[in-house]
């Protein structure tokens, strides 16, 4: 009994030290995910994800492990689909559980066979609610499985606040520029590759019907509010921006802030229209917004489909030919350089890896 102490003692220690090594969030929730059920007398662990979505929260499953097999990633940002996730009063003690910041326990029943315990995930030194981590068993945790759970998610916590604070926009909090090529390695195959993109394991597939967009929105003479008002009114715009970006796009949609007044947002849409839709939803809103002192400020949008095999820097310079494009020719507008490129008034140069198509 003491060597088996002595082991998961040392088993613990060594998912610490590996966790607090990680860079990449996927990396990160897999390690939390085996290392909760590598170090604690478990047979299954799940970990939920609360997303909320203008005035409701939902559930998003991302990773499941059960005892004796490998962790399975269940769902993400870029896959999820608001209408077959369930809302955050469904299920009352997961709910109670991030509310309240506390362990909650559920005993076995007539629907549940085994022994459920819950743990919290926080974010910002306990202030911000991330998810919920679920440990089933055979028997209820011991005091030396619920020091173990609490320690590894305390640090997971810890290291998804380095991650936020290293790729999220000081001003703003949208994501910056360093996870953004990431993205492209996560939405889409190679396009000389027939293999899917995830291992066996992994559970997250491509949405049917829909497909991948780049928007790239640049703010209109925005050097001329900084030389007006100065730059805490720019800053205050560029604020004000992001809240608008948050407010126009879905919460699957992945907004950036790459510099300056330009913005970049990764949509998924199930067609070309609706990419259009989307991004004149958001130059709509903005143009209607009365920024204090600043006034009526407007955007202008170029927007380009992801393709197959696509390079963030190909998607990049053909969404930035169409915002050139848009505001050399009256700005406040959504260019398509797709459409751009039916009606002539764009040369078609498509970059897939290393060959140009033209």
């Amino acid at each position: 009994m003491e060597n088996f102490a002595l082991i998961r003692s040392a088993r613990l220690i060594e998912h610490l030290i590996l966790l607090s090594g990680l860079r990449k969030r996927d990396d990160l929730l897999s390690s939390i995910t085996l290392a909760l059920s590598e170090t604690t007398d478990v047979c299954q662990v799940e970990i939920y994800n609360l997303v909320q979505d203008g005035g409701q929260r939902y559930w998003l499953p991302l990773t499941q492990i059960i005892k004796g097999s490998g962790v399975r990633f269940l769902s993400d940002f870029l896959r999820m689909d608001l209408d077959s996730m369930l809302p955050d009063a469904s299920n009352p003690e997961r709910l109670l559980c991030l509310d309240r910041i506390m362990m909650v326990r559920t005993p076995p029943s007539t629907l549940q066979a085994r022994h459920l315990t819950r743990f919290p995930m926080m974010l910002s030194a306990g202030a911000t609610p991330w998810g919920v981590a679920e440990l089933h068993s055979e028997h209820a945790l011991q005091e030396s499985d619920i020091t173990a759970a609490t320690q590894l998610l305390t640090l997971h916590s810890n290291m998804l606040d380095l991650l936020d604070y290293s790729e999220c926009d000081a001003l703003t909090g949208l994501w910056n520029r360093k996870p953004f090529d990431d993205l492209f390695y996560k939405i889409m195959p190679s396009a000389e590759s027939t293999e899917p993109l995830s291992e066996k394991d992994d559970l997250r597939t491509p949405v049917p019907d829909s497909s991948f967009w780049l928007a790239m929105i640049d703010i209109d003479h925005f050097k001329q509010v900084n030389d007006t008002y100065g730059h805490l009114i720019g800053d205050e715009v560029l604020l004000l921006v992001a809240r608008i970006l948050k407010r126009s796009f879905r919460v699957s949609d992945r907004v950036y802030r790459f510099g300056g007044e330009e913005f970049v947002v990764v949509l998924r849409c199930a067609d070309h229209d609706a990419a259009v839709a989307a991004a004149e939803r958001f130059r709509i809103n903005m143009a209607e917004f009365d920024f204090p002192q600043a006034g009526r400020i407007t955007a202008s949008i170029g927007l380009t489909q992801i393709l197959p095999g696509d390079l963030p820097s190909g998607a990049c310079e053909r969404a930035d030919q169409a915002v050139y494009y848009a505001k050399h020719h009256g700005r406040n507008q959504v260019c398509s350089e797709a459409d751009l490129v039916r009606l002539g008034l764009l040369k078609s140069d498509i970059k897939v890896g290393d060959v140009e198509l033209f």
